[in-house]
């Protein structure tokens, strides 16, 4: 019995300490190039960015650059600002946004455009990882489109997987408390916090008393007021449906410009589901980008002047 409890002791002082290690097993880059993960030179371009005291690595994929009235193919910074609608993806605690690159292609292939950042100590980033530390990265690439490449905060819309969907939920939520809201919010795999997610995972463990990054989302998702796609997989043993679900329920039914919320559920599936179920992935995203570029697009008509016939 002694033995049992001082082991038991040592473990729990050991998952404490270390508690960030396991939580951030973050993956460095050998090369910060798109071109090394299969992005070709005219579509994606690596931009470091300032975030805090630190500079985290991003990657900004456009579609296949067409080429404009005057005959040339406009740059990254003028196709960007012109942009209908700008993708940005969160990625999970594991890996880097070399592995995501394959999602940045296909959200090219959608016509929009594609950007991926890897959080301080993931990638080439610096810095060591933390909550906080996630939203200030969050808010950097947020700052970039919208103060430095002019992109209106209505054309950008938030990807969030696993981890992913708590640091874009978090920022949704900031901005909307901001009057700026993003154009809509996709999250793959959320859970309701790490305080729950880490319970499932580590249930030998006081999970409960020990976790310094919580990452809150239920009770940040209420706040959130743009367009809500929620995709999760039923057998997903990392994170279970049912804090997806709890996620879902507990989002407003609609979005301030009535749009009802969606979730998908892909029976069977695992964590990450665009893994097993590329296709159907890839269909549900592609249409509810769609249906933004449509509003925006209807908005955007209404909106313009009219032509008088000659006379």
């Amino acid at each position: 019995m002694i033995y049992a409890i001082a082991f038991y002791s040592v473990l729990c002082l050991a998952a404490f300490v270390f508690q960030r290690r396991l939580m951030y097993p973050a993956s460095k880059l050998d090369s910060a190039d798109p071109k090394a993960f299969g992005v070709p030179a005219q579509q994606g371009r690596n931009v470091p960015l300032p975030s805090g005291t630190e500079t985290i690595g991003c990657w900004h994929v456009q579609p296949e650059p067409r080429t404009g009235s005057g005959g040339a193919v406009p740059g990254f910074d003028a196709a960007l600002a012109d942009a209908p609608l700008v993708t940005v993806f969160f990625h999970g605690n594991g890996g880097h946004r070399g592995y995501r690159a394959d999602v940045l292609m296909a959200l090219s292939a959608m016509d929009v455009h594609a950007v991926g950042i890897d959080y301080r100590s993931y990638g080439d980033s610096t810095g060591s990882p933390s909550e906080e530390g996630f939203a200030e990265d969050a808010r950097a690439v947020w700052d970039w489109l919208t103060k430095a490449q002019g992109v209106e905060p209505g054309r950008i819309v938030l990807l969030g997987e696993s981890l992913g969907c708590a640091v874009a939920i978090r920022l949704a939520q900031e901005q909307c408390r901001a009057g700026a809201a993003p154009a809509g919010l996709v999250l793959e795999a959320p859970f309701s916090s790490m305080l729950d997610a880490a319970a499932n995972l580590y249930w030998f463990l006081p999970v409960r008393l020990m976790l310094w990054d919580t990452y809150p989302s239920l009770e940040r998702i209420g706040s959130v007021t743009c367009p809500l796609l929620v995709l999760h997989g039923t057998d997903d043993r990392v994170v279970p449906f049912a804090q997806g679900k709890r996620i879902f329920e507990a989002a407003p039914a609609q979005s301030a410009c009535g749009i009802p919320k969606r979730l998908v559920e892909f029976p069977g599936a695992g964590h990450i589901v665009r893994r097993t179920e590329a296709s159907r992935y890839l269909e549900e995203l592609g249409a509810f980008l769609g249906g933004l570029r449509g509003r925006q697009d209807t908005a955007a008509t209404a909106g313009a002047p009219k032509q008088e016939s000659a006379p």
